[in-house]
């Protein structure tokens, strides 16, 4: 468990490093260039590689594994030295490093995740785009739209940075509004990370203890049809084994009927 929650924060960790690199303006920076894209790509693609092998050596059915992962095999192609597919190639990866995280990768195929993802960044947009055009021209510091956009993260979330600050009424207006619903939207979006973080966990630890529930019934039943055979010893075992058995079955009913 505390490997997989540190492996679940690397990859988070490198899906946030990627997307910045990708977004980010290496003509006007000293240490952002071109080789150091590559060394990253390279780097990258060996962690998908080791990761995909991994999934391979462990995967029951290879050859289906390989036919329903083909576009892991494409994402790991290093066609960077083509210019036009470049950026492809890097937007593919990123998404590739997006399935290497069960967490990350639920989230995106998670309904409600994504009706909350929605309404938060319908707000947030619309925020920036009525800021863009009720200060543009008379705020200074407010001259494109990345920095209505940067002005309304900052205020809902009530960080407050300072750095821009709206001067017309209508601006005013805006900024009261989401700092009143900065909270509730936060509120809302992480208590549904925490939620969606759980549930995930909790579904594979009882499919874990389902597995030992369903290991356990084989090897009574294995038991049962050799009772002729059976030792003192083999025996008592096996009655130890039915009673744990029923044990766990008997709570895992009680948890369904209470989660109903």
């Amino acid at each position: 468990m505390f490997w997989r929650v540190i492996y679940e924060i690397f990859v988070i960790m490198l899906v946030i490093t990627y997307a910045i690199l990708l977004s980010a303006d290496f003509s006007v920076h000293p240490l952002l260039t071109d080789e150091l894209m590559n060394l990253v790509d390279a780097g990258l693609i060996t962690f998908l590689i080791v990761e995909y092998l991994v999934r391979l050596w462990r995967a029951k059915d290879k050859r289906k594994f390989v036919i329903s992962n083909w576009f892991d095999l494409v994402a790991m192609i290093p066609f960077d030295h083509y210019f036009y597919l470049a950026r492809f190639m890097r937007i593919m990866r990123l998404v590739r490093i997006l399935k290497a995280s069960p967490f990350l990768w639920s989230v995106v195929q998670s309904g409600s995740m994504r009706r909350v993802f929605g309404i938060v960044s319908m707000i947030m947009l619309w925020s920036s785009l009525a800021i863009y055009l009720l200060e543009y021209g008379v705020n200074d510091n407010i001259t494109s739209f990345g920095d209505a956009l940067w002005w309304s993260v900052v205020t809902t979330t009530t960080v407050g940075y300072g750095d821009i600050s709206p001067v017309t009424p209508g601006g005013r207006i805006m900024a009261t509004i989401l700092m009143l619903t900065g909270i509730g939207m936060l509120g809302a979006l992480t208590a549904n990370f925490a939620t969606h973080w759980t549930q995930l966990h909790d579904h594979r630890a009882g499919a874990k203890q389902d597995r030992v529930t369903d290991e356990m019934k084989k090897q009574v039943i294995g038991h049962i049809q050799t009772m002729e055979e059976l030792t003192e010893e083999e025996y008592e075992s096996l009655k130890e084994t039915v009673d744990l058995l029923y044990r766990r079955c008997r709570k895992k009913e009680n948890q369904n009927k209470d989660s109903r």
